[in-house]
């Protein structure tokens, strides 16, 4: 148990070094808290000036503020989660630091909590920065992170089998686009009622429903039963494929 924490701590502090280096990593990150600045600039005061009665003025300032923490979570999730892991374990199979690994006896249990800490940490941080950036007001702001935090195990998963797929960093970005897309689908689904149906399958359309519900302050066990399901439902399939994928990868080796 000791030396399985100790190799785990070890892969984290290489991760963490390598993600400093990585520019492409590193400006992925911040790009949703860029995001958050220009949505706030652009749509964070829409309503001010409408004509709205104080009762529509408070109902259009809490749709404006369900839609930029919901795109907030979707964003941070998309680009400083999935990213981070595809363009990291990418590198490292680019390297051959990975085969070194595995031929090292690290365990896919070792690589999948490494891994998961290093982007827990930099998302928990990007989404604390979009929160401000998107003027979240602190009654929210512990349900916010708690959301970002479980609908970012989806997205983690997904991308540490893509990054075993990967054969390069330019392979990574081509398998992080689609990614990305797929973590953006809730942003749009008061655009389209056919999205809206979709997104609530997608691995953020939990969250995004739930943060929507917890501003609302309409959560109910019934209510959140289906983006909890389909949340848990994404982590299941996504840890048996990336247990899978690694072993496979190990044999070759």
């Amino acid at each position: 148990m000791n030396a399985s924490l100790r190799k785990t701590g070890a892969l984290f502090m290489k991760d963490v070094a390598d993600f400093f280096k990585n520019p492409t990593m590193l400006v992925v990150s911040l790009m949703p808290i860029a995001f958050m600045l220009l949505y706030r600039f652009m749509i964070g005061d829409a309503t001010a000036d409408a004509g709205l009665t104080p009762e529509q003025q408070a109902f259009a300032d809490k749709e404006v503020l369900k839609f930029m923490l919901g795109t907030a979570l979707c964003l941070t999730v998309g680009m400083a989660g999935s990213m981070t892991i595809i363009y990291g374990i990418a590198e490292e199979k680019e390297k051959h630091t990975l085969r070194t690994l595995m031929l090292a006896n690290v365990t896919a249990g070792n690589v999948l909590a490494a891994k998961t800490l290093l982007a827990l940490v930099v998302i928990v941080a990007v989404e604390a920065a979009c929160f401000f950036a998107a003027g979240g007001q602190m009654q929210w702001f512990g349900t916010y992170l708690a959301l970002g935090v479980l609908g970012a195990l989806p997205l983690i998963l997904v991308s540490l089998v893509l990054g075993l797929a990967s054969r390069d960093q330019t392979t990574a970005g081509v398998f992080g686009v689609p990614l990305l897309l797929l973590a953006m689908i809730p942003m749009f689904e008061l655009a389209n009622e056919t999205i809206a149906k979709i997104s609530v399958y997608t691995p953020c359309g939990g969250i995004y429903k739930l943060m929507g519900m917890a501003i609302d302050g309409s959560v109910t066990f019934d209510e959140a039963l289906m983006p909890l399901a389909v949340t848990a439902a994404w982590i299941v399939v996504g840890a048996i494929l990336f247990a899978v994928l690694y072993k496979k990868l190990t044999r070759d080796n």
